[in-house]
């Protein structure tokens, strides 16, 4: 009697990149449409995984599983040599395994994927349930919509494009996680960012020209002209089964703001669902009253400050208007709706704003100005306190988006895409380091200008994190006119011989150093602490090129022991630095004379600073200038009535364990 054939299963890879450890929502949706048909399917994510251990684990499901064919999520292109590594093991555990492949990415680039990745046998092309689902049914190539594959040397594509519909979409699953290898692993992790991304719809109504997920880009990669979007009854149920997983979710999708607002409500009258959730949103649009309501009375604020994220993209309100192709708000509307957001919150929320550098059309000059622009903006938000995280990014131009189109010479040939990622990847595309894919920057840019301005902005972003104290004063005196001066600065670190030591380690301390000196000399008003400011910020640069010896001294120590202050771990400064916001508002309307002389005492933990009013440190801590037992300081000190001994002997404890307490000999 001859064998039956195998029933087919599908393992599904999420192909990994040190950028993200995601999965597509697709994916579980996915397994649910073969599930509903009899047909096993699993997804594996690598990126949950330290990579010494991933090929034993990809080798351990396969051997379990067995699958008769196995699929990588090639959705993001930060993850095409994820499909290329995973694709390698594979290949080597069964030579003969049916592979396939589907994803924005690998959608985009179908044939010229095929064409060069050999190892591949086929392409599913935009929305995948119905074509993957017939693939491994075992139906002819040529009578699946949506497939591209390889016949006898040539690459073919099927005449039908198959679109997912509503009743389909509301009929499947896209939260049941018992697909997932490791399901509890995702979790913990994901959850450490932005929480589960909760499926709304597929397809977008907006067509910004950097986005490979576009109205434009979802012609070109799937096929799909408009949205489709489940219904709220459908999302309900993804949602109480997420609830036995996790509390934190994510949507960053906003075609519609009244469905959004439809669905909180929904969440708002359901008793099992009703602040349970903590919700991370990705937004478009600014946040109106009617939203922000909905969202406190739905979600749970208390448990962690929720995220919003908001992409301006720009400064430019004309110029943000045009990226986006269409109405947007204007940079002071944002300023405005994040006043409004914190007071709803009370300040426990998390706002993050997104610009990117080197959109095509802006020439050098409005990217100089944008600076500039960028920094009196950060300094507005934190002189009114926002809880407000700005980052300005290398623009990633993601495949399929009009950027992608309109500038990249041979845009679907995806050897080339390969070739420039290695060279991203590698440090070889760009003379300075970028922060994310950045694949493109506009030919009309000139290599010194990029050069200089790439210097501009690390150092200001190294300053940032850093010595942030010192760029606020700077901004406060003299808003953005000693940009000037930093440029002139480094110059000094720009020839072609010191250029890639100045990237790989620029010298931060001597940057501050001379940028401090040409301000004292030139015409500038400088305030009268400004010396002392510039010591201070040395010292915290200082403090933070590498660890701190770590003393093997218990907390615990016995009252006999002998302790002596580290003086190299402390200093003493005319403002109390770390208390900047009061700092700033005073200094605002007095520039003209000196401030009231706060002197303060700061002392450098590995874990932070810890600043006090000077005479509180000659009654306490002073006193261990000289060796001094803990008993006897105990009997000196603690029995102020000015003095919290809980709060003190932990402040001991600390300064004990991080070595700014010396055991004394």
């Amino acid at each position: 009697m001859a064998n039956s054939p195998q029933p087919p299963r599908l393992l599904i890879i999420n192909c990994a990149s040190p950028y993200f450890f995601y999965i597509p929502m697709g994916s579980f949706g996915l397994c649910d449409a073969l599930g509903k048909q009899g047909m096993e399917a699993r997804i594996f994510n690598p990126a949950l995984y330290p990579e010494v251990e991933v090929r034993e684990r990809l080798f351990r499901i396969l051997q379990t599983l067995h699958p008769t064919h196995v699929g990588f999520v090639c959705h993001w292109q930060e993850t095409a040599h994820g499909l290329l590594a995973a694709l390698a093991m594979v290949r080597e555990w069964d030579p003969a395994v049916v592979t396939l492949c589907g994803g924005f990415t690998a959608s985009y680039f179908a044939e010229s994927l095929l064409a060069t990745v050999g190892e591949l046998d086929y392409v599913v092309v935009g929305d995948p349930e119905e074509p993957v689902a017939h693939l491994l049914q075992g139906r002819a190539p040529e009578t699946i919509a949506n497939l591209v594959w390889r016949d006898e040397g040539e690459i073919r594509r099927s005449d039908g494009l198959w679109l997912m519909e509503q009743p389909l979409f509301d009929s499947l699953v896209f939260a049941d996680c018992s697909y997932l290898v490791d399901a509890e692993r995702y979790f913990d992790t994901i959850n450490t960012k932005l929480g589960f991304p909760l499926l709304l719809g597929r397809g977008c109504v907006f067509d910004c020209e950097y986005c490979g997920g576009s109205r434009h880009a979802f012609r070109l990669h799937s096929g799909r002209s408009k949205p489709v979007t489940r219904s709220i009854a459908a999302i309900m149920a993804d949602l109480h089964l997420l609830k036995a997983h996790t509390t934190v979710l994510y949507i960053c999708y906003e075609n519609d703001p009244a469905f959004v607002k439809f669905l909180f409500q929904a969440i708002n009258e359901d008793q099992e669902l009703r602040g349970h959730f903590t919700l991370h949103y990705g937004a478009w649009h600014l946040l109106d009253a009617e939203f922000l309501d909905l969202y406190r009375r739905a979600f749970n604020s208390g448990a962690r400050p929720p995220i919003f994220e908001f992409s301006p993209e720009v400064v430019a309100d004309n110029r943000r208007t045009a990226i986006k192709r269409g109405a947007s708000y204007s940079l002071q509307q944002m300023e405005e709706n994040f006043r409004a957001i914190r007071e709803a919150f009370n300040g426990q929320v998390r706002l993050e704003v997104f610009f990117s550098r080197y959109h095509p059309a802006m020439p050098a000059g409005e990217l100089e100005r944008e600076i500039g622009e960028i920094l009196q903006f950060k300094h507005r938000l934190f002189l009114q306190g926002l809880p407000v995280h700005v980052c300005v990014d290398h623009l990633s131009t993601d495949v399929g988006s009009r950027y992608w189109e309109e500038h990249q010479d041979r845009p679907r040939d995806f050897a080339r895409f390969l070739d420039l990622k290695t060279q991203v990847d590698e440090g070889r595309l760009h003379p300075f380091p970028v922060d994310n894919l950045c694949l493109m920057i506009p030919a009309h840019l000139p290599q010194p200008f990029l050069i200089r301005h790439e210097a501009l902005l690390l150092v200001l972003e190294r300053l940032e994190r850093h010595c942030h104290e010192l760029l606020h004063v700077l901004l406060a005196c003299f808003e953005d006119g000693w940009l000037g001066e930093l440029e002139a600065v480094l110059t000094l670190w720009l020839d072609a011989e010191t250029v890639a030591g100045f990237f790989a380690k620029p010298p931060l301390e001597a940057i501050v150093n001379e940028l401090a000196r040409r301000l004292q000399a030139g015409p500038h008003q400088c305030p009268s602490f400004m010396a002392d400011l510039i010591g201070f910020s040395c010292k915290k640069i200082e403090q933070g090129i590498g660890p701190v010896a770590a003393y093997p001294v218990s907390p615990r120590s016995n009252g006999d022991d002998c302790f002596v202050l580290d003086q190299t771990r402390i200093t003493t400064h005319e403002q109390d630095y770390l208390d900047l916001l009061p700092l700033l508002r005073q200094l605002h309307p007095n520039m003209s004379g000196p401030l009231p002389y706060r002197r303060t005492v700061c002392l450098f933990l590995e874990s932070g600073i810890v600043a006090m009013p000077h005479a509180s440190y000659r009654t306490t801590l002073h006193l261990f200038a000289q060796p001094r037992t803990l008993e006897s300081y105990r009997a000196a000190v603690l029995n102020s009535p000015r003095i919290d001994p809980q709060e003190h002997e932990g402040l001991l404890a600390q300064l004990i364990k991080e070595g700014v307490l010396l055991p004394a000999a």
